[in-house]
């Protein structure tokens, strides 16, 4: 069954170039039905030319028609199969329900000539020598073709299979290298310090992820804590989400407040990105010798703060617009101060828009109150919410990029 799925999606993904190469390897190699079929007819006659190319194109179409069209909705290959089978049926002189001498009923695609009541035959047939070498010529023709479709469409089938394995192996290493390089931008986590902890945990629903979080030390007093949500997924989505990172990077070499940071990414992605590609973006600064925060969003869910004191929930969000939607955004931003015990968690929405089995949403609901209850370091908050998610959906698969950083001051 594995190979089965392997090989349909590997049909269902070809591009139009090599689905047509296949559709005429599968037409050469299923046309031998049609001489087949003429060489197993027990009567010894001669048929018409015209009778033995419509059934083998008959065959080889139906067969190559279904590999071209059958990616689409299910009554457009029935409709394929219906009409091919209309084509052989009416060349071969169409459907005869007969019964012989012994009242068996059969069911009979007539040949080419007339039809006759099936009948049993007591008295030999009389060919002429002349007759019979140009019947055992005619059928002899018929088998050689049979063969040069057969050899013909394997090795075009080969061919095409050659080809199309080759540019998945290119492929999929192309895959691998990008998300090598995606894995590499991750920062290193967890992150332990004197006055706070961090820790962050991303997981792809394809084989590269859009989403990407970092936790940047900018001097022993001052840290930034980034997390972006690219729109979509894959590769496209994981290569915005690369250099977004690294123009973060770059931008807090010269200035790390939070309007700036979001002002210059903004101009950044809206240069290098798609029409409809954009970014959700959060940011905080963390300054320990002023005990505050600052922070700003982008078009992103709220930034969760909890105070030690309380399981009261601060949703923390500045009004902006996604990275890469304009050029030029407006962008503000909120101060907070922070004590010993408080907590934040920043997160995308493919945590709160996971589905289960019920079509029932996680929720944000459901993911405050996870970590209003929440008392453990960073590491096992973020454990604790994957495995609560993948509980949730039934799956470790998510239909969407799933991304959370969780920072406690202590």
């Amino acid at each position: 069954m594995r190979r089965k799925s392997k090989a349909y999606e590997l049909w269902k993904q070809m591009k139009p170039a090599a689905l047509r190469r296949l559709a005429l390897a599968v037409f050469l190699v299923f046309s031998v039905l049609g001489p087949l079929m003429i060489l197993m007819e027990s009567k010894l006659e001669p048929v018409r030319w015209n009778f033995v190319l419509v059934q083998t194109i008959g065959c080889g179409g139906m067969a190559a028609s279904i590999i071209l069209f059958g990616r689409k909705r299910w009554w457009i290959t029935f409709l394929i199969v219906c009409f091919w089978s209309a084509v052989l049926v009416f060349n071969g002189g169409g459907l005869s329900l007969q019964f012989d001498e012994h009242e068996s009923f059969r069911v009979r695609l007539n040949g080419p000539g007339n039809v006759k009541p099936l009948t049993v035959i007591s008295q030999p047939v009389t060919l002429s020598p002349e007759e019979l070498d140009a019947l055992y010529v005619q059928r002899g023709s018929i088998g050689i073709l049979a063969i040069a479709l057969l050899a013909s469409g394997y090795i075009s089938f080969v061919r095409v299979m050659r080809s199309e394995v080759k540019e998945r192996a290119r492929f999929e290493t192309e895959i691998n290298i990008a998300k090598d390089i995606q894995q590499s931008l991750l920062p290193n986590s967890p992150v332990s310090t004197s006055w706070y902890s961090a820790a962050g945990t991303a997981i792809a629903a394809t084989e590269v992820a859009g989403d990407f979080f970092d936790i940047i030390e900018l001097s022993e007093d001052r840290f930034a804590v980034a997390i972006a949500d690219v729109a979509g997924h894959g590769i496209g989505a994981g290569i915005l989400s690369a250099m977004t990172k690294s123009a973060l990077r770059s931008q807090l070499r010269h200035d790390a407040s939070p309007v700036s940071v979001l002002k210059n990414l903004n101009a950044t992605v809206y240069e290098i990105s798609e029409e409809k590609m954009f970014v959700t973006f959060a940011y905080v600064l963390v300054d320990r010798t002023t005990r505050s925060m600052s922070l700003a969003t982008a078009g992103h869910p709220p930034i969760l703060f909890k105070q030690a004191d309380t399981t009261t929930l601060e949703q923390l969000r500045t009004i902006g617009l996604g990275l890469g939607i304009q050029s030029q955004s407006r962008y503000i931003a909120l101060q907070r101060t922070f004590q010993a015990g408080d907590s934040l968690l920043l997160f995308t929405d493919g945590i709160v828009e996971a589905m289960n089995t019920k079509d029932e949403q996680f929720g944000n609901e459901r993911l405050h109150n996870m970590f209003a209850a929440s008392h453990g370091s960073p590491v096992e908050v973020c454990s604790r919410i994957t495995s609560e998610l993948e509980a949730f959906i039934g799956s470790k698969v998510f239909q969407d990029d799933v991304s959370l950083v969780c920072v406690k001051f202590t």
